[in-house]
């Protein structure tokens, strides 16, 4: 496309692919890394890429995926009966083909091919709310430490996408503000495990959850302040928002494995 082509020029006037795209190498979060490689600078009077953008963005995924959370949660507890059963499976592969769906569309992004637009909205949306839905879902059905790292990406995923950017403008020390970060997450997951009675298995995993979660969500904002900066086209604001989001929800569910392990042990 000629924007991908024509728009490769920087305000300071360099051109060349190396020196256009922004340096993805020191970005540790895979998804973000990509997307920030991809996002080409705006053409000359079009909008360009803010942060302010990518919140309101990444606040609509979140919303989506905390609402359907909460759905799984009260609605598809009971796995012994098979329309939950089928559920479960549906909302996966429906999580599944949105997740891929985005990763297709990502590396047409990649070559120039083109821009999120609403077709990128329409097939990435299902991604949070299908995911929410199944881990409330387990995590209503399962005692002890799983269910609370379950819980506590809800957690994170609201607050990271809400709370933790006014955190970062307004601490201006690097090490305050993620501290804080991790307060915020810990606090409320342990919060609620407390309210149920299971508050002493699960203390070590909501501290793991917002330890981990809150340097994840750092890295991959410091990616977008870095596009930000750098006058990129304000379209890829949807992907960015999107990769945050995935992000947070995929590299906790990571910890589900160990976690796993030491609930069955708490039986």
């Amino acid at each position: 496309m000629s924007e991908s082509s024509g728009g490769r020029v920087g305000a300071g006037g360099v051109s060349g692919g190396a020196e256009d795209r922004v340096d993805a190498s020191y970005v540790l979060s895979s998804v973000m890394s990509r997307v920030v490689g991809s996002v080409p600078h705006a053409r000359p009077g079009s909008r360009e890429f803010s942060l302010g953008g990518v919140l309101w963005k990444m606040v609509l995924y979140a919303l989506t995926y905390v609402a359907a959370f909460a759905c799984g949660w009260y609605f598809l507890a009971d796995s012994n009966q098979d329309w939950v059963r089928m559920r479960q499976g549906q909302v996966a592969l429906l999580s599944i083909f949105s997740a891929f769906a985005v990763f297709e569309l990502l590396g047409r992004y990649e070559d120039g091919k083109g821009r999120p637009g609403l077709w990128f909205v329409v097939l990435s949306l299902p991604f949070a709310p299908g995911f929410g839905v199944l881990f409330g879902s387990i995590g209503r059905n399962s005692g002890g430490v799983f269910r609370w790292v379950l819980v506590s990406v809800a957690v994170l995923v609201v607050v990271g996408v809400s709370v933790f950017p006014v955190v970062m403008r307004l601490v201006r020390n690097g090490f305050v503000s993620w501290a804080a970060m991790v307060v915020l997450c810990v606090v409320p997951s342990w919060m609620l495990a407390k309210a149920t009675g299971s508050a002493g298995a699960s203390l070590f995993w909501c501290c793991v959850v917002g330890i981990v979660g809150a340097l994840w969500f750092v890295l991959d904002m410091w990616a977008i302040g870095k596009c930000a900066s750098t006058h990129r086209d304000a379209a890829f604001e949807w992907l960015a928002a999107w990769a945050l989001v995935f992000d947070l929800i995929m590299l906790i569910a990571s910890l589900l494995g160990a976690s796993k392990d030491d609930d069955d042990a708490s039986r």
